[in-house]
Parts: C-alpha cells; sequence; structure tokens
C-alpha cells in the first residue's frame, strides 16, 4: 500500500510529445467538513468532451503517485482529463498516524488494536461524487465516459465506489486491492470491471488478507471471490486468456476475458511473481504496463474499433527504440500482409502493406506508438515503440 517504484527514463520517454503541454492544476473542494485536495492534468487547452479517469493512490500515498505511474504519459495522447484526488490522513488509536487512507469499508477485525475500521467517520464516496461533479463544472468532459481506477486501498476504494454508485462510472479497474468485506449491498447497475493483482502479494494477498508486517488480518475478499461476484453480476463467461511475457521473464501477466453478449465485461490480469507494485513497462522489461491496460479496457467498453490490437505473443523485434525517422524490424516470419501505428487512443496513423523491413516514421510527432503486424490468418501482433524528437 506504500508508493510505487519511480519509472526510469524509459517511461519517461513516453512524454516527449510535439506542441503545447500544461501542467498539473491543483485545486480544493468542501466536503463533509473538510477541505479537500485533488489535481487535474490534460495536454492541450481547448480539448472538448474528454474522457475522465480519477485515479486512487494507495494506503499512505497521495495524490502525487499518479506521477509513478504512465497515465499522464496516455493523457498526452488521449482526449483525456486525469484527476487525482488525495484521502485524508487517519490515526490509529495508540498506534498513531497511518498516512492518507480511503474509507473504503476495510474493517481489520481481531487485531491487537481490536477491531479496526480505516478511516470510519470520513466519507470518501461523497468526496468522490462531489468532485466528479465539480469536474464536470469546471471542464468540458464527457460525462457519460468517466472512469475509476486504484491501487491498493485506491482499489478497494474503487470497489465500493463501483457497488455503490455505479451510475457515476462506465468503467472501472482496480489494482492489488479487491472488495472490503462490509461492502455488502451493492446497488442494481453493474459496470464492466478489471481487477489486477500480482501472485506474490504479500501486503494484500490472492486470499485478500492485509499484512502490514505488524497486523494481519483479512481486509477483502479473496481475488478469485471478486472474479466469481463480478462475472455473476455482469453474466458474463470465459472467453479466452492472452499472456504478456511467458514463464521465463521476472515477472508476466495473463489477462483472462469474460464476456457478455460479445463485449468483454470483466477482466482478470494475474501478473505472475508480483508483488505489492504498481507494474509498468520500466519494471517488467517492457511487456506490459497496467495504467496502460486499463484504458484499453476503458476504450472497448465504448467503441471496439478504437481498441488497440489483440493482445498476442510478439513474432518480431524493432530497432533501433527509440527510433528516429526509420523504424526497422527484424522478423523470421514471411507471411506479414500489412502493418499499422497506432497512438495511445488506438487511432491508426500509418496502414500500409508490408512489404519491407524498414518503416518511415518521418511525420510522427515525438511520442511513444504502437506498431502491429497483421498475418496472413488476420492475427495482429504488437509492440511499443518510441519515437525520438527532431
Amino acid at each position: 500500500m506504500k508508493k510505487n517504484t519511480v519509472l526510469t527514463a524509459l517511461l519517461m520517454a513516453m512524454s516527449f510529445l510535439a506542441g503545447y503541454s500544461q501542467q498539473w492544476d491543483t485545486a480544493h473542494i468542501t466536503a463533509g467538513n473538510s477541505q479537500r485536495q485533488y489535481k487535474t492534468y490534460h495536454h492541450q487547452s481547448g480539448q472538448q468532451q474528454m474522457k475522465v479517469v480519477l485515479m486512487l493512490h494507495g494506503l499512505g500515498g497521495s495524490m502525487n503517485d499518479v506521477d509513478l505511474t504512465s497515465w499522464k504519459a496516455i493523457a498526452d495522447t488521449a482526449n483525456m482529463l486525469l484527476v487525482s484526488p488525495q484521502a485524508l490522513d487517519y490515526t490509529v488509536p495508540l498506534a498513531g498516524n497511518i498516512g492518507a487512507c480511503w474509507n473504503s469499508g476495510i474493517v481489520l477485525e481481531n487485531t491487537p488494536l481490536g477491531n479496526l475500521a480505516l478511516n470510519p467517520d470520513v466519507d470518501d464516496a461523497g468526496f468522490l461524487k462531489a468532485l466528479i461533479d465539480t469536474v464536470k463544472s469546471r471542464f468540458n468532459v464527457d460525462g457519460d465516459k468517466i472512469y475509476v481506477c486504484g491501487f491498493s486501498n485506491g482499489g478497494f476504494m474503487t470497489q465500493r465506489l463501483i457497488c455503490e454508485a455505479p451510475g457515476q462510472f462506465r468503467a472501472a479497474a482496480s489494482a492489488s486491492g479487491t472488495k472490503a468485506l462490509a461492502i455488502q449491498n451493492c446497488a442494481g447497475k453493474t459496470i464492466p470491471m478489471a481487477h489486477f493483482h500480482g501472485t506474490d502479494d504479500g501486503v494484500v494477498t490472492w486470499q485478500g488478507v492485509f499484512n502490514s508486517g505488524i497486523i494481519t488480518a483479512q481486509a477483502g475478499i479473496s481475488v478469485d471471490s471478486l472474479m466469481h461476484y463480478w462475472e455473476n453480476r455482469h453474466q458474463s463467461v470465459y472467453v479466452d486468456s492472452v499472456n504478456f511475457g511467458s514463464a521465463a521473464d521476472p515477472v508476466w501477466m495473463t489477462h483472462y476475458r469474460y464476456a457478455h453478449n460479445g463485449r468483454e465485461r470483466t477482466a482478470l490480469y494475474k501478473i505472475h511473481n508480483g508483488t505489492h507494485s504498481w507494474y509498468n513497462y520500466a519494471n517488467t522489461n517492457n511487456k506490459f504496463d497496467m495504467a496502460l491496460e486499463m484504458w484499453k479496457f476503458f476504450l472497448n467498453q465504448d467503441d471496439a474499433s478504437l481498441s488497440i490490437a489483440a493482445h498476442k505473443e510478439i513474432q518480431f523485434s524493432i530497432y533501433p527504440n527509440p527510433s528516429g525517422d526509420q523504424l526497422y524490424i527484424s522478423t523470421g516470419q514471411k507471411d506479414w500482409k500489412q502493418y499499422r501505428i497506432t497512438d495511445f487512443m488506438g487511432r491508426t496513423l500509418q496502414q500500409a502493406a508490408f512489404h519491407n523491413t524498414a518503416i518511415d516514421i518521418t511525420t510522427l510527432a515525438a511520442g511513444s506508438y504502437f506498431l502491429t503486424l497483421t498475418n496472413e490468418n488476420g492475427l495482429n501482433y504488437s509492440t511499443r515503440f518510441i519515437k525520438k524528437p527532431s
């Protein structure tokens, strides 16, 4: 539940984009009896009908933890408003201040300090609903395209929000935090939900047990129970699974897809050997990025044509990466039919028949993109590359 690993220069390079880029804006609203702080970011002035992503930090973290993810880099190429709110500090009787904490419904039972509810007197659900109303009034956003995601304690808070106020959101994603045991009576409406969890998470285990090193107690339901819960709510059925990396990698991920009426509604991203960490390209050897997979899941709920190419094991390599004006492809296969270059919104920027192993990318602005090759059987294979500034 602590802050995540600082991104390396590889991830920082994702934000090299031409043109104007605004900085984070910090603001306050009054919710309950408290002044609550949040910050927002969008790439360009004058953007209209922006999608909204609400990102919730973990226990002991802050609204600045979003800077340790690639969400800002995604916002640099998407018509998106990124919103990161701040939880209030929580003081545990006889133990002291444990830092910022969302009232996600967690009650740790039978601890040395008795039954311990986390920030029970704070109406965080009310604050976040008020924050959404404020964002709608301050910015030109699409009120039907608001998404929420969170890490650890923020993941638990995400589950509480989509259980109690699903009408506020189009889709949700939680990471390293399941649904608190006390959250029982969910609203009738359901929204698409994705969950990310490491198999070796020792802080919030796969079984939903919280372990601080001092206190060990059940915080929420297990990952398996969470998936069964949402699978049943969505009346979705298992479709297939795809891997990001393989067992030869220190950390790799399997994406399990569950669909209803032909559309993925429930998803589990199982991070093999994963701990209680936020994973991105920098610490997965360029295999996967949690923020990007969340964004792709969100986009797929509205228009499947916007989805970035189907996830398959990469059958080719590219160089150099980052690239200049020429992108070179190393491949042993002979049956490639075409290539396509897309941005983080899934928009096609270049597409042509595949004839040779060099692609001219002179017209692309500096930034991060996806190259997809399609073979004779219509299967797509994708990888990410970075275009350097000229």
